[in-house]
């Protein structure tokens, strides 16, 4: 499990930052120096977020969260029955109610596995509703029951979550990040420098970087996307595949100079 229990995480609005040119987009730490997601936009309008990488990770790589260990797929049925809803201590509402910023949920999870992450009530009572997550408890005994969690959300619920809600978890976008496959297939954006598993530091979301290239090299102008033959690499949109598999994953900007296959390209990215 690479979900760090170290990383922090900010609901704050953000406007301008102040600390200008004090910020090393090369820097690499141990321990976070800014909440996950915190972003800027340089005044050659390249973008940059703070994130925390789950696995070790070189330069130039398109990266993404790992599903499997930030998230959860659709779960029926995850309202803890009446009959086992706990008030957590000094809460005068029961977690699932309305107006509470906790759910009690039937599932398994380690400690603040997603936190920084959404929820969806997929389908069910409450269906249509996203919340941000602060943290998490892990599945244990009596932390509130066997086999329950409890959810700490950053806004009040809206609709009662009961037994007949069903949900999806999103973990955090820029947490837990690893170069990107046709799996983890969701982009957070390019790594500046080389970053050690559960380490912090700065990816570029937008404007011009440099990322690896696969074999299928375009000219300059053309749409790439993920790669679906190399980690963490990109592609000319239709080149990948001959079933047209390239289609369908993510396209995340435009080619400004083109490498060779295995080296790096120069690409302007339009993920924000």
């Amino acid at each position: 499990m690479a979900v760090s229990t170290s990383s922090y995480f900010s609901n704050s609005i953000i406007g301008v930052p102040q600390v200008g040119a004090d910020i090393d987009i090369y820097e690499s730490s141990t321990s976070p120096k800014y909440a996950v997601g915190f972003g800027f936009t340089r005044a050659d309008g390249n973008k940059y977020r703070y994130t925390h990488f789950g696995a070790l990770s070189n330069r130039g790589l398109m990266v993404a969260t790992d599903v499997s260990e930030s998230g959860a797929t659709k779960i029926d049925n995850v309202g803890a029955l009446a009959a086992n809803i706990s008030k957590r201590a000094g809460e005068t509402l029961n977690p699932n109610a309305v107006g509470s910023r906790y759910m009690q949920l039937v599932i398994t999870a380690t400690s603040q596995q997603f936190a920084g992450g959404y929820l969806a009530i997929m389908t069910g009572t409450g269906a249509g509703f996203t919340y941000r997550i602060k943290g998490n408890t892990a599945t244990s005994a009596n932390n509130p029951v066997t086999g329950n969690i409890y959810v700490d959300l950053w806004d009040k619920i809206a609709v009662a979550i009961d037994s007949n809600s069903d949900i999806a978890i999103a973990g955090c976008g820029y947490a837990n990040l690893e170069g990107s496959t046709t799996t983890d297939a969701v982009p957070a954006g390019v790594t500046i420098t080389n970053n050690s598993a559960s380490s912090y530091g700065w990816i570029t979301t937008g404007g011009i970087t440099g990322v690896l290239q696969d074999a299928n090299i375009g000219t300059i102008g053309a749409p790439v996307a993920l790669s679906t033959n190399t980690t963490g690499a990109v592609m000319i949109v239709g080149s990948g595949s001959t079933t047209g598999s390239d289609l369908v994953v993510a396209q995340v900007g435009y080619l400004v100079e083109a490498g060779s296959s295995a080296d790096y390209s120069l690409v302007y990215l339009t993920l924000e």
